[in-house]
């Protein structure tokens, strides 16, 4: 009996010396130690193989002294984000990177994106973690932090931040490793200046730290585009059970993967013809690179939604613009196989902005005077409030304040979305809205805010406007003074406005970049296209795959600018004269020759 306690013993030791070795491996500590949705996390024999790989190639070469940056370019919902969740906890908690305890960044866009990752993706991971493991590693004497900015651990610290205004708000860290998470989002000036606290980085090459860039690929030519084109770009190759030899599944540009994934979860070998299930596939696969490793300065994955194990063919052809008119080419391009866009289609970018509307120096103004400047609100309404989670069945109410300048230049005061959708709250808003920036004159849309528009005009008459689209206008905006309305033709008038953005003729203020950031992403979400009208190519605009409630709301207070400097659209801006000709007066004057 004991000979047979002391086996039992040793088979438990040898497990735990075993587990405990295997925790260097970020596969099997994530196996080991996560859970994802009460299930354990999982990327083993499973079909996930190709982003395995990228976990341990981040974590066991990038980390070397002679390791390079690492840019992962993705489709959307392939697993990134938590990934980069889960290699948080891994290099804090695996006891690798111990000595010293390693200090890793997690950086994001904006501060609202770094808040909701630590919320929902992290702190997610930490608490349902098996045997409470990763808590059970947090510091816990009374100078440690634990928050959704900060969290300290025995073997390391997580920051998750926000890049901020070109870089500020992460200025004065020193750190080891930084993820770029949303990097497609960011701009050159800002990514540098946060890779700076990699300086006196202990892991990684000296100087560089370990840097991992990922994110959604948008137009060519911006920054992220340019990290990828400097990379390997390796693309995954499937393996055959029969042949023993791997082939390329997925390539830029080449439909080869629609007759080598023949149905549901099966692929067909393009060099025997074996038939598989596609997790087999994956599992045999391998990363094969398009460039030399050495003539490269970064190392770059590509992966998309065709690698999913869980989503059938059938599924992705639904999302093809060629076969449902539903989606588009830039959804396609962007989300589903994860490859930049052209340009073409993209009326306007966060790198024209940028570029061009920068008040580097200037606020957000909190109050405005009726003397100081000339003031216009824009209102756009919809069943969405700050905070939720982005929805393509509903859009964000949200409110834009401009003001005009002696020069012409309209400056963005003010914009948020709205807390509540409320009828009194957003009566009280707009309201507010009036009190504190003076408004001289407001317009919102017309289709969602009718009982609000409708009881806000008792009040404050033609000051508070509604508007209405209408395709057929000939003219960007007509005035209906019986009804307080006006239409407008939204292609025409969007059009003028991302002339005036190009042209740096509305300004941001970049000092407020946190709370402009999501107007920014409004603003340069559109598509664009053409239509025939009366034999004559017309340009077009809809909305594209993320949210534009707030360009909608910057329109609409255009709009109020417009109504006001052309006295209801009947004279040009500037002309004070009225623009009805004069009519003919009957009078008696009998000196008059």
């Amino acid at each position: 009996m004991a000979a047979k306690r002391d086996e039992k013993k040793e088979r438990e030791l040898f497990s735990q010396v075993k587990s405990s070795f295997l925790d260097y491996d970020p596969a099997h500590f994530i196996q080991n130690n996560l859970t994802l949705d009460g299930e354990t996390f999982s990327i083993l024999d499973n079909g996930w193989k190709f982003m395995s790989d990228i976990y341990r190639y981040i974590a066991l070469q990038a980390t070397k002294k002679n390791g390079k940056p690492v840019v992962i370019c993705k489709g959307r919902q392939v697993g990134a984000t938590m990934m980069a969740a889960a290699l948080d906890l891994y290099f804090t908690n695996s006891g690798l990177f111990s000595k010293p305890p390693i200090r890793v960044g997690h950086f994001f866009p904006a501060i609202k994106l770094a808040q909701r990752f630590s919320q929902d993706k992290l702190e997610g991971l930490i608490r349902t973690s098996k045997d409470d493991f990763i808590n059970h590693n947090k510091l816990s004497d009374e100078n440690s932090v634990d928050n959704m900015a900060m969290k300290q651990f025995k073997n390391g610290t997580i920051w998750i931040e926000s890049v901020g205004n070109d870089g500020d708000r992460v200025r004065g860290m020193t750190l080891d490793v930084i993820f770029f998470d949303e990097v497609q989002d960011m701009v050159g000036q800002g990514i540098g200046n946060a890779t700076k606290t990699l300086t006196a980085a202990k892991y990684g090459p000296i100087g560089n730290g370990v840097q991992v860039f990922f994110g959604t690929p948008k137009q060519k030519g911006s920054f992220f585009h340019t990290v990828w084109e400097l990379s390997t770009k390796q693309y995954y190759h499937l393996g055959c059970k029969n042949c023993n030899q791997t082939y390329p599944f997925y390539t830029p540009g080449d439909d080869s993967w629609q007759k080598i994934w023949i149905h549901t979860y099966v692929v067909k070998c393009p060099l025997c013809g074996t038939e598989q299930p596609k997790v087999d596939a994956v599992e045999l696969g391998k990363w094969v690179s398009s460039f030399p490793e050495e003539d490269c300065k970064y190392i770059g994955f590509h992966i998309n939604q065709l690698y999913i194990p869980y989503i059938p063919k059938e599924k992705v052809l639904d999302l093809m613009p060629e076969l449902n008119p539903e989606h588009s080419e830039r959804e396609w391009n962007n989300e589903v196989v994860g490859e930049f866009y052209s340009g073409a289609g993209l009326p306007l970018t966060k790198e024209d902005i940028y570029n061009n509307c920068r008040d580097q120096e200037r606020s957000f103004s909190k109050r405005i005077f009726p003397d100081e400047k000339q003031t216009f609100l824009g209102i756009d309404w919809g069943g969405k409030v700050d905070n939720d989670e982005i929805d393509r069945g509903q859009s964000f109410s949200c409110a834009v304040v401009l003001s005009l300048q002696h020069d012409g230049t309209l400056l963005v005061e003010h914009a948020h979305k709205l807390r509540d959708t409320s009828f009194n709250y957003k009566k009280e808003t707009i309201k507010e809205m009036f009190r504190r920036f003076s408004i001289r004159r407001g317009v919102s849309d017309y289709f969602y805010g009718q009982d609000v528009v409708k009881d806000i005009q008792a009040v404050y008459m033609d000051k508070f406007l509604a508007a209405q689209g209408s395709g057929n206008l000939l003219v960007n905006m007509k005035y209906r003074p019986d009804e307080l309305i006006i239409g407008y033709n939204k292609d025409l008038l969007i059009e003028e406005i991302f002339d005036k953005l190009r042209r740096g003729l509305i300004r941001f203020p970049w000092k407020s970049f946190e709370h402009i950031e999501w107007l920014i992403d409004h603003c340069t979400s559109m598509e664009s296209g053409t239509r025939v009208v009366g034999g004559q190519p017309v340009k077009t605009y809809k909305k594209g795959t993320t949210p534009n409630d707030g360009l909608m709301a910057l329109m609409y207070a255009y709009m109020a600018y417009k109504f006001e400097q052309t006295n209801g659209f009947t004279t040009k801006p500037g002309d004070k004269s009225s623009g009805k000709l004069p009519k003919p007066v009957l009078a008696y004057a009998p000196k008059l020759r």
